[in-house]
């Protein structure tokens, strides 16, 4: 289910906030943990319709669809010294609701990125979740005699949430005449990339164009490319059909 490669460098998991479901460029705001979480939960539910069959036994069950993935996890945060750094838990927990919460401007609350480090997420070979927040509680553990918080637990429930394009993207077939969508991973050029979708690496530049890659030399693990149609290969499935 899961994919885990250890680089042997310390990855924190972080949190980018962008106010367009299209998240486009660099996020505009990020919340990274203090302490990496020692455990999380991914939800991942199927529709299925079950339907009698008359004269026989049991039902059939018709795949109707799958939910959106769930993304469960706690952040801890310390500010008791104990780990070596100094941390003000009160605005560390302001920095995560400006981050994900309500966007006065939009009118709504952020979409999200979740990602950390090399971890595959359950399908699309993703190495992010783009999502919003779906809920939040924060559980308060220590304070000082004033009543000011040194320990508290962010227990937070993200579900996923794309555009429509996108989601087409990532569930369509591996034809190089559907728009595509992948994530970048470690390691990962946009030629390489661009070979393994068209067949044939002197797209790249025109992919870099649609995607606004000022730098794609220089490919950010988690970036979401979108790898779209070329004319030639809607010409050729007009005069094959």
């Amino acid at each position: 289910m899961f994919d885990f490669l250890n680089s042997g460098t310390l990855e924190k998991l972080i949190v980018e906030s962008w106010g367009k479901i299209d998240r486009p460029g660099k996020s505009e705001k990020t919340f990274t943990s203090f302490i990496n979480p020692d455990e999380f939960t991914i939800n991942y539910n199927v529709f299925v319709e079950n339907n009698n069959i008359p004269g026989k036994n049991g039902t059939v069950g018709n795949f109707l669809g799958t939910q959106p993935l769930e993304l469960t996890l706690k952040f801890y945060l310390d500010g008791t010294k104990t780990t070596g750094k100094e941390l003000d838990v009160t605005a560390k927990i302001k920095e995560f609701y400006e981050a994900v919460g309500y966007d006065g401007k939009e009118h709504r609350t952020r979409y999200l990125r979740v990602r950390w480090g090399k971890l595959v997420l359950l399908r699309s070979e993703q190495y992010a979740l783009d999502c919003v927040l779906k809920s939040a509680s924060v559980q308060y553990k220590l304070f000082k005699p004033d009543g000011t918080p040194l320990r508290a637990i962010i227990n937070a429930t993200f579900t996923e949430a794309n555009s429509y394009e996108a989601k087409e993207a990532e569930e369509g077939n591996k034809s190089p005449d559907l728009t595509h969508v992948r994530v970048v991973k470690e390691g990962d050029t946009l030629p390489g990339m661009v070979y393994n979708i068209y067949g044939d690496m002197k797209y790249y530049f025109e992919v870099a164009r649609v995607n606004k890659l000022d730098n794609f030399r220089n490919l950010q693990p988690g970036t979401k490319i979108f790898f779209p149609p070329f004319d030639k290969n809607v010409k050729a499935k007009k005069a094959n059909g």
